[in-house]
């Protein structure tokens, strides 16, 4: 669904994002077809891409083979080089900006350079004590500093995202466990990580990051409506409903992670047994190959995955495979989702192996209403979907319209925020 444009009065910010919103769905996509899609008037739009082409937020490029005013569908695009034969195509410029993602994970940190169409074009990753906020907090400003050296990267850095484990509230299963950042009281780093650096910095929880990184640019940018597994050393969760993470009254909803699964089962670090990711998660695959604390433990993990014939590895994943059908069914009678997606920083080859496994899927309400390739959907980033998740935090903001802009003061439009309807903020801001 697309979102419509409104004649508000305060409506500018709004309205260009829903502009920018629809090129970027689309790709490369017409005047005359944004005018179609967003119910605004021609000179409205008109003004919007003159406005989003003038701050170098989008180029325009001339369709070659197309008949003027037809569909841009198929057809090749060339850069405009002033008067030409029309249509014109509006497409996001991927060079208007970069933004850093961090993905911290218990003794290991990923950051990564991304352009503004969600290509990485710029990565480093550490092992460092996260227990230690001090050393974790030293690794993240090395690694932004090295990105922001890095040749070739943008002058205007949109902010840094920094994607985490969760529950991120105090909570009585906060901070616990070999999952989670073990230890962390607070999470007042990342203001220190915004002084140092002098860039806007975001953070959320690993799963929401993931959910809104695949709704910009992965297989869920054509769906208002998803579930998102994250499956990596830990398993989380986030539901996607028109296009924003459903929070719960904390910010702690579809934790997945904890739901008790079987009855008398394995003793979770959260306090209750059995709980599913003590058999869903790579820290459960490690526990069973007898690797979990071992520094190379990613390593390892691939290495066993080339081989066919480990049986403790095959024996895992069959039970995996079993607790993930039985997820499946949860969320899809739950929830009733448009599709699942699972991303996180967990092996494609795994996540593959595991989903033939569970197949068939148990009977829910999904069946029959949806086609079997269309219930669950795999990240076409997997390895990389924490690192771009993160890195989406400083731009979902400009990228996905949201009501509460018209809700924004209105406000003297000097730069590329004030023209969006973004607001700077004194401290680091949780998404």
């Amino acid at each position: 669904m697309v979102s419509r444009g409104t004649t508000q009065q305060s409506s500018a910010p709004y309205n260009r994002r829903i502009v920018l919103d629809v090129i970027r769905r689309q790709g490369s996509i017409s005047r005359k077809e944004i005018v179609d899609q967003v119910s605004l008037s021609p000179q409205t739009v008109a003004n919007i891409t003159n406005d989003l082409e003038t701050i170098g937020l989008i180029v325009a490029k001339r369709v070659t083979g197309a008949p003027a005013g037809g569909s841009l569908a198929g057809r090749s695009v060339a850069k405009s080089r002033g008067r030409g034969q029309p249509p014109i195509a509006f497409e996001l410029n991927a060079n208007a900006g970069h933004s850093i993602g961090i993905s911290l994970e218990p003794g290991r940190l990923s950051a990564a350079l991304v352009n503004l169409v969600g290509e990485v074009v710029g990565r480093r990753e550490v092992d460092v004590d996260t227990h230690d906020q001090r050393r974790a907090l030293a690794a993240m400003v090395r690694l932004v500093n090295e990105l922001r050296r890095r040749p070739g990267t943008a002058e205007r850095i949109w902010g840094i995202g920094v994607a985490l484990p969760g529950p991120l509230v105090q909570t009585d299963i906060s901070f616990i466990g070999p999952t989670v950042l073990e230890g962390w009281k607070d999470l007042s780093v990342f203001d220190e990580l915004r002084d140092t650096t002098r860039l806007q910095v975001f953070y959320s929880v690993d799963s929401v990051a993931g959910a809104l990184g695949e709704t910009l640019f992965g297989v869920a940018r054509s769906l208002d409506d998803f579930f998102y597994m994250h499956f990596g050393l830990g398993l989380g969760g986030t539901l996607v409903v028109n296009r924003s993470a459903y929070r719960g009254a904390a910010g702690n909803a579809t934790e997945i992670g904890h739901i008790p699964v079987v009855p008398g089962g394995k003793p979770c670090y959260c306090g209750n047994a059995g709980c599913l990711e003590r058999y869903l998660s790579l820290h459960s695959l490690a526990e069973a190959l007898g690797i979990a604390g071992e520094p190379d433990r990613d390593a390892q993990i691939a290495a066993r995955l080339e081989r066919n014939d480990d049986p403790v590895l095959l024996s895992w994943c069959r039970q995996a495979a079993d607790r993930l059908r039985d997820a499946i069914c949860v969320i899809e009678n739950m929830l009733d989702p448009r599709a699942i997606v699972i991303g996180g920083s967990a092996p494609k080859t795994l996540v593959e192996r595991l989903l033939a496994l569970a197949q068939p899927l148990h009977t829910s309400v999904r069946g029959g209403v949806a086609q079997p390739t269309e219930r669950v959907l795999l990240s076409e980033r997997q390895e990389d979907s924490s690192i771009l998740g993160a890195a989406v935090l400083p731009i979902y903001d400009l990228l996905s319209p949201r009501f509460e802009v018209l809700q924004q003061d209105r406000r003297t439009e000097t730069d590329v925020g004030d023209l969006m309807g973004q607001r700077a903020t004194p401290r680091a801001g949780r998404l």
